[in-house]
């Protein structure tokens, strides 16, 4: 586990489900959890405004407010959650650069903004639907294209060190010894199941569903038509995933 990890969680919406993701990520050594206000000027990102969709932003709280009630909530987490974990609180819009942004869930069925700024964060985790008693202990990736180290994986090894399994979400069409391969990239040291399902995002988010995993990552596609697709198919899995979901900008 490397030190030194930054996450910012904004604070938009519900705030229960995004700090208790951020105070679960708290307690790993090294990791480094703000939360505050989106930062809402220019460049910031359309996922630092919080994940929601533009036309139908509730309504600001201010600054102040918006502390005041996260303070409460954090108190009553801290009650919860066992271990030693610490979420610091700030007045002022994410700075600097992050390894990764917690948000708020979408509205179900509404478009989603899933563009944040690559610059200033390496990942997006969108929060649960409800308050998570546990986060990265059993993990779904749902990849596809050839076998590869996954960005995202990177991303979760370093977050979760205690992973407990892994189910490995493959395209129908990925033959055995693509299989094979898929699993030597993993290299987890842990149980790992995996299963193939058809390359539509019906398919793909009921897989997800059933899965029943604590966190859902959702590996960028490398093909030209799967790129393309990726942000059409990403609000579909928010939509049906009740779980958090990671994937990488």
């Amino acid at each position: 586990m490397g030190n030194g990890i930054r996450i910012f969680a904004a604070l938009d919406g519900e705030l229960e489900p995004v700090l208790a993701c951020g105070w679960l990520l708290s307690m790993n050594r090294g990791v480094i959890v703000t939360a505050g206000p989106p930062d809402r000027g220019p460049g910031a990102g359309l996922c630092a405004r919080g994940f929601m969709d533009l036309h139908v932003l509730r309504q600001d709280l201010g600054s102040d407010a918006l502390l005041r009630a996260a303070a409460l909530r954090t108190r009553r987490l801290a009650a919860l959650f066992p271990g030693e974990g610490a979420l610091d609180l700030s007045h002022d819009p994410p700075l600097g650069r992050f390894d990764l942004l917690v948000v708020g869930r979408p509205r179900p069925g509404k478009p989603s903004c899933w563009s944040a700024d690559a610059r200033r964060f390496g990942a997006v985790l969108v929060a649960p639907r409800e308050t998570p008693s546990r986060l990265g202990r059993s993990i779904a990736i749902l990849a596809d294209g050839p076998p590869r180290a996954l960005k995202t994986f990177g991303i979760v090894r370093r977050l979760f060190p205690a992973i407990a399994s892994i189910h490995l979400i493959l395209d129908e069409r990925t033959g055995p010894a693509r299989t094979d391969e898929w699993l030597r990239w993993l290299d987890c040291r842990c149980p790992v199941r995996h299963s193939t399902v058809r390359p539509t995002a019906d398919a793909r988010s009921a897989a997800s569903l059933a899965a029943g995993d604590d966190l859902l990552v959702v590996e960028r596609p490398v093909r030209l038509w799967g790129k393309i697709a990726f942000e059409w198919r990403l609000a579909a899995l928010l939509d049906h995933t009740p779980g958090a979901v990671l994937f990488a900008l």
